[in-house]
């Protein structure tokens, strides 16, 4: 599972991206925003909101192909 250290670093990156493609910035910062936003809920175990399975792997998916443009 995904810890909420690797989401904030999530959010960074896109933070980063913005900057970088100013063209897409809005794109990058509405990105870095659902990951902060998704490493303040509570995990499962801890009385917080389970993450549906697909989005999950919507997210995980999105990560992969943002970290893939920095390679």
């Amino acid at each position: 599972m995904t810890d909420q250290s690797e989401l904030n670093s999530r959010a960074a990156l896109c933070r980063k991206l913005a900057q970088r493609e100013p063209a897409n910035r809005i794109f990058w910062i509405a990105e870095a925003e659902s990951w902060s936003r998704l490493s303040k809920e509570k995990r499962p175990g801890e009385d917080g909101v389970k993450i549906a399975s697909g989005i999950l792997v919507r997210l995980r998916t999105q990560s992969a192909k943002f970290l893939a443009i920095l390679v």
